[in-house]
């Protein structure tokens, strides 16, 4: 068991069964397997890997539980949509955080990891098989070349700075009265990129982030509607 993402659950009031703390546990497990020949993620054993991108992925859990319901109900709205789960896009995946994290924390819903680097893609291939993750498809494409208004929700992690290009892919890809949730770190930064790109968008919510064992470091959700 990796300790720290067992604290980490348990300091985020995170409750999860046993077959999704496996999963993580997997996940891991076959991170740092991998990065033994290519350097997927930058971690040096299985707590640190917890911590920087595990936990930090799941820390989002409950901004974004509130926000997939909102998304939900509105879907719900349209009689012949009523139960139908959310298609979730992680753009950008890398090594699979968070897709893979929160697809595990959201098994109801249905999840698309979006990577253009063909190795990478082989791993994610390879995990989402591995753990048996039923809600979650690989797609090895560049992000441009996504079909127009596929997801109701995008998250992503150090995938690229907002700025007008990426703002209106973003877009692009996103369906009517969908959402973008961007994992971004320091405020100053993020003022500076929500000045660049106010003229594209209808305002923003931040929402300020704690992750375990990284209390120092600040970390935040950027919200946008579209």
């Amino acid at each position: 068991m990796t300790e720290k993402l067992i604290q980490g659950l348990a300091k985020l009031d995170l409750t999860f069964t046993d077959s999704q703390v496996d999963k993580l546990e997997g996940y891991i497990h076959e991170v740092l397997e991998f990065n033994k020949g290519y350097n997927l993620m930058k971690a040096e054993n299985a707590d640190e890997l917890a911590v920087n991108h595990v936990l930090d992925s799941l820390v989002a859990v409950p901004a974004l539980t509130s926000l997939i319901e909102a998304l939900s109900a509105k879907k719900a709205s349209d009689a012949s949509k009523a139960c139908a789960p959310l298609s979730i896009a992680d753009i950008g995946s890398g090594g699979g955080c968070p897709g893979i994290p929160l697809a595990i924390a959201f098994p109801d819903q249905r999840f698309t990891l979006v990577e253009r680097m063909d190795k990478r893609c082989v791993f994610l291939e390879s995990i989402v098989k591995k753990l048996s993750l039923t809600n979650v498809t690989v797609a090895c494409t560049a992000a441009d070349a996504v079909a127009p208004e596929s997801f109701d929700l995008e998250v992503f992690r150090a995938f690229h700075p907002f700025d007008k290009k990426i703002i209106t892919l973003l877009f692009r890809m996103l369906k009517k009265g969908g959402a973008l949730a961007a994992y971004k770190a320091r405020e100053e930064k993020i003022l500076a990129e929500m000045d660049e790109i106010k003229p594209f968008i209808n305002g923003y919510e931040k929402i300020k982030l704690t992750v375990p064992f990284l209390e120092d470091h600040e970390r935040h959700l950027v919200v946008i509607k579209k």
